[in-house]
């Protein structure tokens, strides 16, 4: 029976709205009557019953259930026959489907195969399709002009090229979904990346949207290898866990290092190679600057440096990190991201780790194997007890029970470089050129640039900005420092933002303080001294020293400048400057700073300046508030009535 939505809340005890939600969630089919929706009633009381309930009879959810005839629709039949037939055996099976299919005039036939689907898939089975399946609601115009944006502009989002399109025609962003509809849709967001989404399934489209090193990184994905033309084109860098177990004596705890490496591409040649105990920014740091430092001093054959080109890596946190695209830009070097998921490409530094694994960690003792199934814990207690006990009673040289032993730290170090440098280097893979003969012979010179090794610290750092106190001094993780005397103070910056770089890649370095330029440079003022405890300390009267110094130089330097640009000083320049006139000759200029006091004049000069004035004074219009009226009655030249109070009008 078809009822309306609101009846049929009312006979099932729900609200309207949990109508609506078993209707959408089974599919439950629906018509238009007298402008009300109307559903099957019947369908409504199968699912929220979920044939579990009695009837009238009392007969059981085992039984065959009682459904109101007046309730019962085509699907409901449908449901209640798949129901009664379930348990059946086969013959009564097909009388019942014989019986129902001349209920329906169908036949049985049709009827068994439609029991069969609503048995697998459900009311979900005969729910009516869209007209609109598989169709785009949105224009076609508007669909062109959104993949349009995002070939343009590769990088927008989706909220960003709905701005775009508002910017120009807000009207746009309105659409008729049907033809013959009268309702107006407003393109969302979620829409706009729907339909780059569902664009990016075609290869055109999606090789369109890539970059140039994207459509590289694309075409070496494809091919699986990564290539160079020479030396520092291009360097891997990765890192992983290391297979050894080390002991640290200062700690007494045994852990397992990580080794970070840089490859050349081209010969294979490593040049750096650093261990750390955790994944962070500073070992990072580190393998960039070892990169590009000549080692040979410190490892006679380990001449293996330059600045490369291009550097290929995953896209782990400390490579995607704003320090490292930093020192990169700094130093010209270009990022290439490998894509995510996809390792075959850094083939060449993964067979760099199985060697290392394999080659030289598995020799040594301590070797925990590539995964647990191949540690032995029995033995590696065994060798940590005796490690400890070595360490305990001084480490004497001719009681060393190694090879019974752990590593130390700085041995494995010593023994992994040591590999490095004479087996991985030396092995020939081109003929009879080695790793370090192919790298020296082709690598360009202009890529061997010596670097200055305080600068790429400096390069490195963390940068903090803080306020000067007005004593010159400034806090930093909890302690007060001051700059150092022999470089100056910080008191002519005081109330002024300063930046502290904190170099970590070398433990105790010291801090720096720098002042950050208007070109984003820094200036280095100098190094951060923790501030004295006690004020009579000749640390502290060293810093008072400097504090005066620098005082006093401000003081002069501000003499000096008010000296350069004093209005009596510059007064002519600017004039002439801002009028355009030419600049008057050299002995022309006035100097009013300059000048030399003129002589007093005698007394004959000043009589006869007067006397010549007497003669000249019948041509001239005297003002009193100019000349003064006592001066002129004194000399009787004011006419009479003039400058007398109470005078006439």
């Amino acid at each position: 029976m078809w009822v309306s939505i609101d009846e049929a809340a009312t006979r099932l005890g729900v609200t309207r709205r949990w109508v609506w939600t078993l209707i959408r969630r089974y599919g439950i089919p629906t018509r238009k009557e007298r402008r009300k929706t109307v559903v099957d009633l019947g369908t409504l009381l199968l699912i929220k019953d979920g044939g579990a309930s009695s009837g009238p009879d009392g007969k059981g959810a085992s039984d065959i259930h009682w459904v109101p005839p007046e309730a019962e629709g085509r699907l409901g039949f449908l449901a209640r026959l798949a129901e009664e037939t379930a348990n059946l055996p086969r013959g009564l099976r097909w009388d019942a489907v014989k019986k129902g299919a001349q209920e329906l005039g169908i036949t049985p036939e049709h009827l068994y195969r439609l029991i069969r689907r609503f048995q697998q898939e459900g009311p979900k089975a005969f729910q009516r399709a869209r007209r609109d399946k598989g169709q785009h609601r949105v224009p076609s115009e508007l669909r062109q002009l959104i993949l349009g944006l995002k070939l343009a502009h590769p990088g927008a989002s989706a909220q960003r090229i709905l701005r775009i399109i508002e910017l120009n025609d807000p009207e746009i962003l309105r659409y008729k979904p049907y033809k013959n509809g009268s309702t107006l849709f407003t393109l969302s967001a979620s829409t706009v990346r729907r339909l780059i989404k569902a664009a990016e399934s075609i290869p055109a489209f999606r090789w369109a949207l890539l970059s140039d090193e994207g459509r590289r990184e694309f075409a070496r994905t494809w091919a699986g290898h990564v290539l160079a033309e020479y030396p520092m084109q291009m360097v891997m860098v990765d890192m992983t866990r290391c297979d050894v177990f080390v002991f640290n004596p200062d700690e007494d705890t045994a852990y397992r290092l990580r080794i970070h490496v840089a490859l050349d591409v081209y010969s294979g040649a490593s040049p750096s190679l650093v261990f750390s105990r955790e994944e962070s920014q500073v070992p990072t740091d580190q393998l960039l600057i070892l990169m590009t430092q000549d080692k040979s001093e410190l490892a006679p054959s380990w001449d293996i440096f330059g600045i490369p080109e291009r550097i290929y890596w995953d896209n782990g946190k400390v490579y995607r990190s704003e320090k490292s695209e930093h020192f990169a830009r700094q130093l010209g070097i270009e990022l290439v991201y490998s894509r995510p998921r996809v390792s075959h490409t850094r083939g060449r530094v993964e067979r760099f780790f199985g060697a290392f694994h394999q080659e030289f960690e598995a020799l040594l003792p301590g070797y925990a194997g590539r995964d647990a199934t191949e540690r032995d814990s029995t033995q590696l207690k065994r060798l940590i007890a005796n490690t400890r006990a070595w360490v305990a009673a001084g480490m004497p040289p001719e009681e060393d029970p190694y090879p019974n032993r752990l590593l130390l730290e700085e041995e494995y170090k010593a023994k992994a470089l040591a590999w490095l440098l004479q087996d991985w280097h030396r092995k020939p893979v081109d003929g009879n050129l080695s790793r370090a003969d192919l790298f020296r012979a082709f690598v360009p010179r202009h890529r061997l640039v010596r670097l200055d090794l305080g600068d790429l610290y400096l390069l490195t750092a963390y940068q903090t900005e803080r306020v000067v106190r007005g004593n010159g001094t400034v806090a930093y993780n909890g302690k007060t420092y001051y700059l150092r005397p022999e470089d100056g103070s910080l008191i002519p910056w005081q109330g002024q933002k300063i930046v502290v770089l904190d170099v970590r890649v070398l433990p105790g370095q010291p801090l720096r303080a720098a002042l950050r330029q208007p070109d984003g440079s820094l200036k280095v003022l100098g190094e951060l001294v923790p501030e004295p405890l006690r004020a009579d300390s000749l640390e502290a009267r060293a810093k008072r020293a400097a504090d005066k110094a620098a005082i006093r130089a401000v003081r002069e330097a501000a003499q000096e400048l008010a000296a350069q640009l004093g209005p009596a000083v510059r007064f002519e320049e600017i004039l002439e400057r801002l009028s355009g006139l030419a600049p008057l000759a050299r002995r022309e200029r006035v100097r009013p700073m300059a000048q030399e006091p003129l002589p007093r004049p005698s007394e004959e000069e000043i009589r006869a300046a007067a006397a010549e004035l007497e003669d000249g004074l019948d041509d001239l219009i005297w003002e009193p508030i100019a000349l003064g009226e006592k001066w002129l009655r004194e000399r009787g030249l004011l006419p009479s009535g003039e400058g007398e109070t109470g005078g006439e009008a």
